[in-house]
C-alpha cells in the first residue's frame, strides 16, 4: 500500500479552508475537549486523538483532502469519490472503511440510506460525508454526556455499534409492518402484491447493506494493528454477531412476506372457486329448464321426414344419442 508523511500537527491553512462539520480531541475518559476553532493549535496524539467530520460535498473540503499529507493517495479518492461499496482498505498509516448505513426517520420509508467513510490511525480519524449521519449525531451526544469514544479504536466501536442499533431500529419498523399485513391477511382481507412488494425491496434493501457490514467488521476485528487491543477485537465481533441476527431476521422476514403472499393466493383461489361454484349451481338449475324450452320449441319444418308423425320423437332420440356419444367421450378424457 501507499506510504503518506506522518504530520501530526493539525495547524495547517489547508485544514482551516476544510471547515469541518465536527471536530474535536479526545480527553481519553469519554468526553471531547477543545473545538474547531483551536484546531489550528491542536496536536494529536495517541492519549488525546483528534477526529475530524468533513462534508466533501463543499470545494473547500475536497481542496484540502487532495492536497494533505495525513492521507495516501487511494484514501483520498475514497473519501471524496462517487463509490459507494463498502470495503476496508489497510494502510502503512491507517485504515480506509467504507460503510453503508440507514437514517430511522418516522413516517418515511423505506429510510434514507448513507455512506459514512473515514480514515483511521492511532492517532486521527478524518470522516467524510455529504449527508447528515444519525450514528455522527449519537457520539457527539456519547462525547457532551462523558461516555464517548476514549481512544481510535473506541470510536471505531461506538461508530459500528451506533450503524448497527440504526439498522436493527430501521428492521423494527419494517417488522411491525409484516407483522401488520400478516394481521390483515389473517383476518381475510386481501392486499394488493404492489404493497407487499414495497416491504419486500425494503427488506431485500437493508439485507445488502448489511451483509457487507458484517463482513467489514469482522475483518476490522481480525485486523493486526497497535491500537485494537483484545476486548476492542471482542467488542468488535459482538457488533457482527448483532448484525448476523438482524441478517437472519431479514430471511425470517421475507420467509413470512412469501407465506403471506401463498395465503393471499390462496384466498383468492378459494375465492374464485366459490364463485365458479355458484356459477355451476345456476348451470344445473337451469340447463334442463333450457333444453326444454329449446326442444319444444324447436321448428321441424324443412327437415326430413318433417311430415311425419314420428319426426319429433326422431329428433329427440338423436339428441339423446349425441348426449350419450359425449359422456363416453368425456369418461375417455378422464374429463369426468
Amino acid at each position: 500500500m501507499s506510504t503518506v508523511k506522518r504530520n501530526d500537527s493539525l495547524s495547517s491553512s489547508l485544514f482551516m479552508a476544510s471547515d469541518p462539520v465536527y471536530f474535536c480531541q479526545l480527553d481519553g475518559k469519554g468526553k471531547a475537549i477543545n473545538s474547531k476553532k483551536d484546531k489550528d493549535k491542536i496536536e494529536a496524539t495517541v492519549a488525546h486523538p483528534c477526529w475530524i467530520h468533513l462534508d466533501y460535498s463543499k470545494s473547500a473540503t475536497r481542496d484540502w483532502i487532495n492536497h494533505t499529507d495525513l492521507l495516501p493517495p487511494l484514501a483520498k479518492k475514497a473519501l471524496i469519490g462517487k463509490d459507494p461499496t463498502p470495503k476496508e482498505m489497510r494502510f502503512d498509516t491507517g485504515m480506509l472503511v467504507i460503510l453503508k448505513g440507514v437514517n430511522v426517520t418516522a413516517n418515511r420509508y423505506p429510510d434514507p440510506i448513507i455512506t459514512f467513510r473515514f480514515y483511521i490511525m492511532d492517532k486521527l480519524i478524518i470522516s467524510s460525508c455529504n449527508k447528515k449521519i444519525d450514528a455522527i449525531d449519537i457520539i457527539e451526544q456519547n462525547l457532551k454526556k462523558g461516555v464517548g469514544p476514549v481512544d481510535v479504536a473506541d470510536w471505531l466501536i461506538q461508530i459500528s455499534d451506533a450503524l448497527t442499533d440504526k439498522a436493527n431500529l430501521s428492521f423494527d419498523h419494517i417488522h411491525n409492518r409484516v407483522i401488520a399485513l400478516e394481521d390483515t391477511v389473517l383476518n381475510d382481507h386481501v392486499l394488493s402484491h404492489r404493497e407487499i412488494g414495497f416491504v419486500r425491496r425494503e427488506l431485500i434493501i437493508l439485507r445488502r447493506l448489511l451483509v457487507p457490514s458484517q463482513d467489514i467488521i469482522v475483518k476490522l476485528a481480525t485486523e493486526r494493528v497497535s491500537w485494537i487491543d483484545d476486548n476492542d477485537r471482542q467488542h468488535l465481533h459482538d457488533t457482527s454477531t448483532r448484525l448476523s441476527h438482524c441478517v437472519s431476521d431479514i430471511d425470517n422476514g421475507l420467509l413470512r412476506i412469501s407465506s403471506i403472499m401463498e395465503l393471499i393466493n390462496s384466498l383468492l383461489a378459494e375465492s374464485m372457486n366459490k364463485r365458479i361454484y355458484f356459477m355451476t349451481l345456476f348451470t344445473l338449475i337451469f340447463n334442463p329448464i333450457t333444453f326444454l324450452t329449446s326442444l319444444l320449441g324447436v321448428n321441424l319444418a324443412g327437415i326430413p321426414f318433417s311430415d311425419s308423425g314420428w319426426a319429433f320423437g326422431i329428433f329427440a332420440i338423436v339428441l339423446m344419442f349425441v348426449g350419450v356419444v359425449l359422456i363416453f367421450w368425456l369418461k375417455f378424457k378422464k374429463w369426468l
